[in-house]
């Protein structure tokens, strides 16, 4: 009789999750954005204001950025390294070989209506130029993480990434940090490509972030870092006028992707 019991308790359980998963699909298939894709991440973000010149030139005609208040001469950018650990298609099956490597250079731009986004406008990728055709192939994508921690005190954190692209643009980061309670912060947001800007994915995005903040400030965790970037465009971007202004550690991070 119990062995019956259990069988029929595992019966419900196998009906509860087919049916559960049958309401998911039933709501991507209602949506008017086709979902493409899942991916747990780590990331870390790095915060700068660098040549305005520079990043103009990137981006599409009829875009522009607002110069930065108190240094007209530089715009805001920032630089996403990307620990793709899973990457699912939407029946659950790896995308490529189901994890990846990569960094991301996006801006705030407005178009000539002066409607605001955010567009990706170049990064180096092991996958080539990218769903926004604007990454440089690369010849070097690696990420290195090293984690610390005794019983319930927070970690120490070493990471190195190293990002060099076929045409000679490369970032190496290595930094390292004591770890604080992240914040958690679910978001959707639309993200434009900086080459096609008629080409936008919707991220749905649960994540939580922990601001290290500026090396050698006060309250910063932050206990060492080595920044490295250089090449044919970079050098440009960076041209040694540009100033860090924070960096955020991703421990983990969860998205959804919908197109258009």
């Amino acid at each position: 009789m119990k062995a019956k019991k259990m069988a029929i308790v595992g019966m419900i359980t196998l009906t509860l999750a087919a049916l559960l998963w049958g309401a998911s699909v039933s709501a991507q298939t209602e949506r008017a954005d086709p979902y493409v894709e899942w991916s747990a991440e780590t990331r870390t973000s790095l915060g700068f204001r660098v040549n305005g010149d520079a990043v103009r030139a990137l981006l599409p005609t009829g875009w522009s950025m607002t110069p930065v208040a108190d240094s007209p001469s530089q715009v805001n950018l920032s630089i996403t390294f990307m620990d793709r650990h899973v990457v699912l298609d939407p029946q659950g099956q790896p995308v490529g070989t189901g994890s990846s490597r990569y960094m991301v250079m996006s801006v705030q731009a407005r178009d000539a209506d002066g409607n605001n986004s955010t567009l990706i406008i170049n990064g180096i990728s092991p996958e080539g130029i990218g769903s926004y055709e604007v990454y440089q192939p690369a010849v070097t994508a690696r990420a290195e993480r090293s984690i610390v921690g005794q019983a319930e005190q927070t970690s120490r954190v070493q990471e190195v990434w190293q990002m060099v692209s076929a045409s000679g643009d490369s970032v190496t980061l290595d930094l390292t940090y004591q770890q604080a309670i992240p914040i958690r912060r679910p978001s959707t947001i639309v993200i434009r490509s900086g080459k096609n800007t008629s080409f936008t994915r919707t991220y749905k995005i649960d994540q939580a972030t922990d601001a290290l903040g500026v090396p050698g400030a006060p309250d910063s965790r932050i206990e060492s870092i080595s920044l490295q970037i250089a090449g044919p465009l970079y050098s440009r971007i960076f041209d040694g006028s540009e100033a860090l202004t924070g960096i955020t550690s991703t421990p983990w991070y969860h998205r959804e992707i919908f197109i258009p």
